[in-house]
This record gives structure tokens, C-alpha cells and sequence, in this order.
């Protein structure tokens, strides 16, 4: 656990001591003889325990509080006496505190801590010291804490994260060896390894962590946790020779071990390899949800989807209620243009999310991301109505996020369906209620005009947002763009340059500059070192791919051109990258096959402007 000073607000809560005091001024219990060696004119006063929720609080705030000492039911709070001169001193902290005299305030805490063993008093005396980024004081605090609340977790949880901080390993390394000598439940033992890995992770020099993780655990050899303990340090320290072995080990002790095939799966230098080694554990283990999981997420990343698609099918066979199988099943069917399968695996995962054990934000999220999904293809389908529907159908409160992204999209169906009147309107009452959001609307508006085929409207609204933020990039592209759309050429250059003279890396830029001199079929050489830039900036990018393929193709080097075309097929097959490899296929004349490409293309967009200039040039019909 990495404890970051400049990261923590503290709440300075006088109000609560006082309260804390006034209940226990007030309250009659009685309560046993002092014990901690208090004089006589102490005991006098009335002994009381202090209540426990009005000393500090429990939870952890989202600004980073240090968390209350949760308590177990073994663990007894101190009784006592509320004297006139333990009153000051907790007072008189907090006020000093309050004007800025944290020494004194930590300091007198500390003090009253060790007077009272009240360990609530202990961690305030430890938020004083974070507050003021005093490392050792805070551990000195923390070290009390513990000493006073020996079962607490939340106590134990941060003192080995100022240890950690202060690079104690030694102490950290004792404390461990000494609970896991303690116990002889291999359970309890588990749960250790992976809390001192936990501990550890935040360490600078993984290789101590490694050292330290290598002696507590080397009299538990015998147990496959252990190794795999001992594997995922040594990836941590970038040792993946070492991380293999362990693994390995861990796997001869238990052949079955989801975690020791996953950690060696992440341990080998490539996903080639990687791939292969869950492939082989599958045959063996086929009921291995965790490790077919990973495999299909693995072959998403090496963009072989129909694999990836099959493995998460297997699950689905296995769980027809699988909500991972069926979200990520959806994603790949987008991904493949295949909406008619996305449609029915997220309706699917409408149906049982409810049946999940989450927490209600839990569920509200996920499925707010399912039917913004689900409305995104009713729009592609042209469903309009129907996209309409499903936003509908998402629960607005307080994220303003979601609510923007749901009323953007409404404007932009209502476009679509032909109703600009209502769009724009919907764009300005967001400008109204979204100051901050000028740029991103700004843009909204603009595209919206452009997809109902009022160019020149988006070319004043997008001159209109470059006045008022002259150097914005996204403005700068679209405006360009949109100059390009109008034939507007020579403004649309002078935009792209300008955009690379401001960020040098704007992969886009370079990649629309290189395309359109390559659609235009001039300055090809120019155009080839454009996108050649663009590709080396982001080399996975298939529409980048796309255009590499379509400059070699008007440069006539027709097989390299078909290599590039097809390999961002394979990563995205869309419509302009299969007329394109249509094209080039039909030059070469494997004209069956490029005509097989167009009628899928005409099958998902019989509108695309694209495709029919395709089609009369080449005078394909069907």
C-alpha cells in the first residue's frame, strides 16, 4: 500500500470533540477505578467511555481520510475518568490545531493517547502528522495505534504503510514471519502471502520487496501459493526468467491452479506463447471460467476476434446467464459490424443483470453503458425511434457526465431523423445549463449539421468556435475537415499544418493531410510520408492502416497495398476499408471476391456516397 501525503484532506472536526466531550460530561456511568495510574483528584471525577463514533470517525472519506479503527467485538475500549485536565488537553489540541500549531497539537494528542491507551486518540494524533507530511511523526503515532488496537485491520493496514514508506522491510518482514508462525491454518497462511505481496507492491526497490517476500515464505515451499506469491514479486522486479520458475513450481504442486497458469501465462515474453499456455491448461481443465476469460481477452488484444468471439461463446454455452460472456460478446459483434447479434447479447444482459449481487450504483452503471450501447446500434440500424427508446430507458441523477452524453445523443438522433430544429435546440439548452462544456458542444453542433448535409452551416459554427479558442486542435480538425468536405482544399491544409506545428505527435493530422492528397491522387510521395508519420505514431490504428493501403494502391504497388487493406480489415471491417479493398482486389482482378466485399457493404450501408462512386467507377452492378 503506497500512502501519499499530498493526497490526503483531513477534516478538522473541533464540533466533534466537543460533542464527544458533552455526551461524556453528561453521562452517569460508572466506571472502574483508574488504571492507568491517574491521581486521586482524577478518580474523583465520573469515569466514562468516551463514545467511539464521536472521537473520530469510521469510515474513509473520499478525500482520502485515514479510515476508523474498526473494531472486533474481543477488542475493549478503555474506561476513563473524564477529568477537567483531560478535557483541556483534548481541547486545547484540537483549537491549537485549528490555529495552525500542529506540533503542539500532535504532540499533546500523542500524549493523551498514551495516558488514556484510547487508540482512537492514537490515529488522531496520526492524521495530524499526515496533514502536516510528517513521516516519522505519523509512524510514531501509527506504531501506538497498533500497540492499542493490536486486532484492528484498518490499524495494521497503515502502519505497514508507513513502514513500507520508510523502507522498513526488516520490521515488515517480522511482523509477517511471526503471523505466519503462528498459525497452522493453510487458509490463514494464503491470505498472508498475498496481504505481504499487497504490502510489498508499494515498495521503490522491488528487488528488497522480492528479498523479503523470499524468506518469509521459504519455510511454505511446499504450498503452491506461496510460488505464485514468489512469481508475481519477481514480475514485479521485471525478473520474468524467475517468475516462470515459480510458477512452474507452483503448478507441479497443484495442476489445476487458475492463479499459477495465469501468473506463468503473463510471465512468457510474448502473447503468442502466452496463448498457447492457457490453450494447453484448457484442454486439460475445459470448467476453467478465470483462465478462458483471460485467453479471450488475450485474443482480443492480438485482434483475432472470431477467437476471442468463440472462447466467450463457451462460457456463454456453459452460463447462458453470463453477464462478462454476454457483455464482451456484444463488444466483439460491434466490433465485427455484426449488430444483429450485439442487439441480442446486451438485451440479454438487460434481462439478468438484475440478478447479479451488486450494489445498486454497481448495476445502474453497467447497465447505463449497455443502453448507450444498445442505442448506438438502433442508430447505425437507422432505428432512430428506437435509440430514442433505449436512452429512455437511462436512470439520470446526479452524474452530470450521463446526463450530458444522453441529451448530446438525443440531439444527434433527432438530427438524423431530420429534425435539425429540435437537435440545435437541445444543443443551446446545453450551453446553457454546460457553460464549461462550450468546446465539446461546439463540436456536437457542428457534426450534427454536417450529417444532415448543411456543411457550410458547420464550416460558421466551427469559424465561430476558432475565434473563440484559436489554438483548440479539435476545432482546428474538424474545421478542416469540414473545409475538405467543401472543396475547400487549400484551407484544409493550411488548418492540418497549423495542427502539427501545435502538437507534433496528432497522428490524425498527419494521416488526413497524407489521405486526402492520396484520394486526390497528387504530391503522392508527400502523401506516403504523411501517413508513414501517422503510422509510426499509432501503428495499431486501422483507419491509419487503411490509408497507407490506399496511397500504395494509387501508387500502383497493388500487393503491398493489398497487405495494409486487409490487415485493417481484419482489425475493423468497415465500410470504407472494404471498398477500398474491393477496389484494389478488383484492379488485380479477383473480381469475385471484391464484389462479394461490395454487396456487404451495400447490405449495411445502401446509402453510402462512397460505395456508389465506387460502383460507377468501376461499373459494378448487381
Amino acid at each position: 500500500m503506497r500512502i501519499l501525503f499530498h493526497g490526503w484532506n483531513f477534516r478538522r472536526g473541533i464540533s466533534v470533540t466537543l460533542l464527544c466531550l458533552y455526551v461524556a460530561a453528561t453521562s452517569s456511568l460508572a466506571g472502574p477505578a483508574d488504571r492507568d495510574g491517574l491521581s486521586s483528584d482524577r478518580q474523583a471525577a465520573p469515569s466514562v467511555q468516551i463514545p467511539q463514533d464521536n472521537v473520530l470517525k469510521d469510515d474513509v472519506s473520499q478525500s482520502g481520510e485515514i479510515a476508523g479503527a474498526k473494531k472486533k467485538a474481543s477488542d475493549e475500549l478503555p474506561q476513563v475518568p473524564l477529568t477537567n485536565e483531560l478535557l483541556y488537553q483534548i481541547l486545547s489540541a484540537d483549537i491549537a490545531e485549528q490555529r495552525g500549531l500542529d506540533i503542539y497539537a500532535y504532540e499533546t494528542m500523542l500524549d493523551v493517547a498514551k495516558e488514556t491507551k484510547d487508540p482512537r486518540l492514537a490515529r488522531r494524533a496520526a492524521e495530524i502528522a499526515v496533514s502536516q507530511r510528517k513521516a516519522e511523526e505519523a509512524l510514531r503515532a501509527v506504531r501506538l495505534w497498533h500497540r492499542l488496537a493490536p486486532e484492528s485491520e484498518e490499524a495494521e493496514k497503515y502502519l505497514f504503510g508507513f513502514l513500507v514508506l520508510d523502507n522498513r522491510l526488516d520490521e515488515v518482514k517480522e511482523i509477517f514471519a511471526t503471523k505466519l508462525a503462528d498459525t497452522t491454518s493453510n487458509e490463514e497462511r494464503v491470505s498472508l502471502f498475498f496481504q505481504l505481496q499487497q504490502v510489498l507492491a508499494g515498495t521503490k526497490d522491488k528487488s528488497d520487496a522480492f528479498a523479503v517476500m523470499e524468506d518469509v515464505l521459504s519455510p511454505y515451499l511446499n504450498m503452491p501459493e506461496a510460488h505464485v506469491s514468489l512469481a508475481v514479486s519477481a514480475l514485479l522486479k521485471k525478473d520474468s526468467v524467475r517468475a516462470q520458475e515459480e510458477a512452474k513450481k507452483a503448478l507441479v504442486l497443484k495442476p489445476d491452479s487458475e492463479m499459477a497458469v495465469l501468473t506463468y501465462a503473463q510471465a512468457v515474453s510474448n502473447t503468442t506463447e502466452a496463448s498457447a499456455i492457457l490453450y494447453g491448461f484448457l484442454e486439460k481443465y475445459p470448467e476453467s471460467r478465470e483462465v478462458r476469460i483471460s485467453l479471450a481477452r488475450l485474443l482480443v488484444g492480438q485482434k483475432q476476434y472470431d477467437r476471442a468471439r468463440h472462447e466467450f461463446e463457451i462460457l456463454l454455452k456453459s452460463d447462458s446467464n453470463d453477464l462478462t460472456a454476454l457483455y464482451s460478446l456484444g463488444l466483439l459483434a460491434i466490433q465485427q459490424n455484426d449488430y444483429t447479434a450485439a442487439d441480442t447479447y446486451f438485451q440479454s444482459y438487460l434481462e439478468n443483470a438484475g440478478k447479479e449481487q451488486k450494489t445498486a450504483e454497481q448495476k445502474q452503471h453497467e447497465t447505463t453503458q449497455v443502453l448507450f450501447l444498445l442505442s448506438q446500434i438502433a442508430e447505425e440500424r437507422h432505428q432512430y425511434d428506437k435509440a430514442l427508446q433505449w436512452l429512455s430507458q437511462i436512470t439520470l441523477d446526479d452524474d452530470d457526465e450521463v446526463t450530458l452524453g444522453v441529451e448530446i445523443r438525443r440531439a444527434q438522433i433527432y438530427a438524423k431523423k431530420g429534425d435539425i430544429k429540435r437537435a440545435r435546440a437541445i444543443i443551446a439548452e446545453l450551453e446553457k445549463q454546460n457553460p464549461y462544456e462550450r468546446e465539446r458542444l461546439l463540436l456536437t453542433e457542428a457534426q450534427i449539421l454536417k450529417e444532415v448535409g448543411k456543411p457550410q452551416e458547420a464550416l460558421t459554427v466551427l469559424k465561430a468556435g476558432l475565434d473563440e479558442f484559436p489554438d483548440n486542435t479539435s476545432i482546428l480538425y474538424d474545421y478542416a475537415l469540414t473545409a475538405e468536405n467543401l472543396g475547400q482544399y487549400e484551407l484544409m491544409e493550411d488548418l492540418l499544418r497549423r495542427i502539427i506545428t501545435l502538437d507534433s505527435r496528432h497522428q490524425q493530422a498527419y494521416n488526413a493531410l497524407g489521405y486526402s492528397l492520396a484520394d486526390r491522387n497528387i504530391r503522392l510521395d508527400e502523401a506516403y510520408t504523411l501517413i508513414d508519420k501517422a503510422l509510426k505514431l499509432a501503428p495499431d490504428d486501422p483507419y491509419i492502416t487503411d490509408s497507407m493501403g490506399w496511397v500504395l494502391f494509387r501508387q500502383g504497388k497493388l500487393e503491398k497495398a493489398e497487405q495494409y487493406l486487409r490487415r485493417a480489415y481484419a482489425v475493423r471491417a468497415d465500410n470504407e476499408i472494404a471498398v477500398h479493398l474491393a477496389e484494389v482486389l478488383w484492379v488485380k482482378g479477383e473480381r469475385q471476391e471484391a464484389k462479394s466485399l461490395l454487396w456487404q457493404v451495400r447490405k449495411n450501408d445502401p446509402e453510402s456516397k462512397l460505395l456508389q462512386e465506387t460502383l460507377s467507377r468501376l461499373g459494378v452492378r448487381f
